[in-house]
């Protein structure tokens, strides 16, 4: 057996893992990189990319529908060839393949093997045929679909997120088993390109998210003619090739395809981590804030490590693990700083506090809330958009804490809201702030704006001024 040292071992080719390879390498430090499956992970390979692409080509279909709100009259419906869109999906992945290809990060210096890696001492990474000894070690295997006990569902046909997109048929009637971001972005993708489709949840679909925006989702969707079945927990599975029946609470649903969106669930398989004196928590990598595990040699970021699984905050681990590694900055991830969406239409995208987690932290006496409706602001009506709300949170001496925001475009719009979050800024900041107009921007201003408006323009304010003319005309 080969064996070879290394400054940093990555086990991970996904978003985690290649931004750190990437980083680490070309800062000069020797980097060896194992990946099993293909680079780039799931983000390139089943869900972000693949994902948002057949958004795109759904919000197409459905906007050539709804054009009369603009005074344009619509063809009819849009022809759907799903063997098209489903090829357009693949162009898509290889478009972007490359930036995450074995060449493209041998190029960069490191050392990239294609095999299952797993851990045989506590600063030792062996395969089947190469040994690593490291003086750091960084897990990032990321996630696969967690797949739930219900009876009856290994006896038929279904789809996970990692499968749904080799599909070349459009479904006739799409059941959904679960009510988060994938299950309800997929939902109304497969709604516009003509599927039926249904929705069964467990709790409430958009568990997390506070509940009027829950709610404004669930009636946008539920008018685009998604059903859904919440608060139903599945008794039994049956059937067969393009059919699919789910009892429900003596209830029988009826699909054609069946797409199981029930989260998902740390790889850790065949890591032995025991070996390198690695806990785990929760299903989970256990870490501090800098992203080191148990063995403070070792590090586990994106996915693996967190419950938050987004893109961004696998790029934010990274960043944090190559300073702690690199340059020994005792930087620490803090997630109330990394924003997140959910990309249905309208988005909904989340930064900071929500809510409800601001009032149990701080007590509801203790924050200000602020909504501004979507439907007054000026870029809005020009564009027919009426659904839609920005709510700003913030403690009684303005400080912003947390942003969500329901409207077109909501993942550029919260950027702003980030970083008045990220650096501790009030309302004012956004107050002072300048937009293009018409922008939906403005409507962050106009929700900061409100908070000084009752003394801005109250019956004190307008005393004073009516004595300042007399006295300083």
């Amino acid at each position: 057996m080969k064996e070879i040292n290394t400054d940093i071992c990555v086990i991970g080719g996904g978003a985690a893992g290649l931004s750190i390879a990437s980083g680490a390498a070309q800062m000069g430090a020797k980097v060896v990189l194992f990946e099993e499956n293909k680079m780039g992970g799931d983000c390139l390979n089943h869900g972000c990319i693949p994902s948002k692409t057949i958004i795109s080509s759904a919000k197409t279909a459905f906007q050539m529908q709804k054009s009369a709100k603009q005074a344009i009259q619509p063809i009819g419906k849009p022809k759907i060839d799903f063997t098209e869109i489903s090829a357009h999906i693949s162009e898509t992945i290889q478009k972007i393949a490359p930036h995450d290809s074995v060449e493209r990060f041998e190029a960069l210096g490191v050392q990239v093997f294609q095999q299952r890696a797993k851990f045989t001492g506590k600063r030792q990474i062996s395969s089947d045929t190469i040994r690593v000894n490291f003086q750091y070690a960084v897990i990032a295997t990321g996630t696969h679909p967690m797949i739930p006990d219900i009876p009856g569902l290994s006896d038929v046909p279904y789809f996970t997120n990692e499968s749904i997109f080799s599909l070349q048929t459009l479904p006739e009637h799409l059941v959904i088993v679960g009510g988060g971001a994938i299950g309800v972005e997929l939902a109304q993708a497969f709604i516009r390109l003509g599927s039926h489709v249904s929705i069964i949840e467990s709790k409430t679909i958009l568990a997390h998210q506070d509940g009027e925006f829950k709610s404004a989702i669930r009636t946008i969707l539920s008018t685009e003619g998604i059903s859904f079945y919440e608060q139903s927990e599945i008794e039994k599975i049956t059937g067969g090739n393009n059919e699919i029946t789910i009892k429900i609470k003596q209830k029988l649903i009826s699909g054609s395809h069946l797409l199981i969106a029930t989260g998902r669930k740390a790889d850790m398989h065949g890591l032995e981590l025991d070996k390198a004196g690695i806990i785990t928590n929760h299903g989970m990598i256990k870490t501090n804030a800098r992203m080191q595990t148990k063995n403070p040699k070792i590090y586990a970021i994106g996915d693996i490590a967190t419950s938050h699984r987004h893109t961004n905050v696998a790029s934010a681990h990274a960043s944090i693990a190559i300073q702690n590694i690199l340059f020994k900055i005792p930087a620490k991830f803090n997630p109330l700083i990394i924003p997140h969406t959910i990309y249905t239409d309208p988005e909904i995208s989340q930064v900071g506090y929500s809510k409800d987690l601001a009032e149990q932290k701080f007590g509801a006496h203790n924050i200000i809330c602020i909504i501004q409706k979507i439907s007054k602001n000026d870029r809005a009506v020009t564009d027919s958009i009426s659904e839609g709300s920005i709510q700003l949170i913030a403690k009684k001496n303005g400080q912003l804490i947390g942003a969500t925001i329901l409207a077109p475009h909501a993942g550029e719009i919260i950027q702003t809201c980030t970083f008045a979050i990220t650096h501790k800024l009030k309302l004012s900041a956004l107050a002072k702030l300048h937009f293009p107009y018409p922008s939906y921007g403005e409507a962050l201003k106009q929700a900061a704006s409100s908070f000084y408006s009752e003394r801005l323009f109250s019956p004190k304010m307008r005393w004073l001024m009516k004595w300042r003319f007399k006295l300083l005309p």
